[in-house]
């Protein structure tokens, strides 16, 4: 009896058990984050999460890397979008965070994964590094690099306030914002 063995693609496998990884937070959040929980609802053996993620550590790594990588893929693409080259990188990430309500879903997944960093350092260096690749295009004279600066903090403060529900910001607030803070007002042309 000559029965294949069919194998999974580990990007495949890896993805899988990031998905449901993220479910796990959104649903249970930081306290119900367990290998146990993540292991009961994939596909995988427990054996095959502990094969790509040995540790809880490990795979809240994956998560906060997976996280990044979409949004750094988001603003590479509003950003290849604003024919003004000088300060469009910061100009996407406010567009990107303005524009991206989010589900309750995923504001419970930005509270999990926000605690997470707060308590611990490797975490928070890793969101640290997608922010400090957005940024490696912002302008560097004065002006520039402050008016950047200003657009992702208010970037920020607005992302703070979905996953907390502090303000309740209307998509014509959010537009509001928008129009305010870019062409003709902020960032938008390169000093003389």
């Amino acid at each position: 009896m000559d029965i294949a063995v069919r194998r999974r693609a580990p990007d495949t496998t890896r993805a899988e058990i990031i998905e449901k990884a993220l479910e796990v937070v959104a649903e249970l959040g930081p306290k119900g984050f367990t290998l146990d929980a993540v292991a009961a609802r994939t596909t995988v053996s427990k054996g095959a999460l502990l094969h790509h993620f040995p540790t809880k550590m490990a795979l809240l790594e994956g998560v906060v890397d997976h996280l990044g990588a979409l949004f750094s893929e988001a603003v590479v693409a509003e950003a290849a979008r604003d024919p003004q080259p000088y300060g469009r990188s910061a100009r996407a990430y406010l567009r990107v965070t303005i524009n991206d309500v989010g589900t309750p879903e995923e504001l419970s997944i930005g509270r999990a994964i926000l605690a997470a960093c707060a308590v611990e350092p490797s975490l928070k260096q890793r969101w640290t590094e997608v922010t400090a690749a957005a940024r490696a295009d912002d302008p560097t004279d004065p002006v520039g690099a402050d008016d950047a600066l200003l657009l992702r903090l208010v970037a920020d403060g607005l992302w703070m306030s979905d996953i907390f529900g502090v303000y309740d910001v209307s998509p014509e607030q959010r537009q509001a914002l928008l129009s305010l803070l870019t062409p003709g007002h902020v960032l938008m042309e390169s000093p003389a």
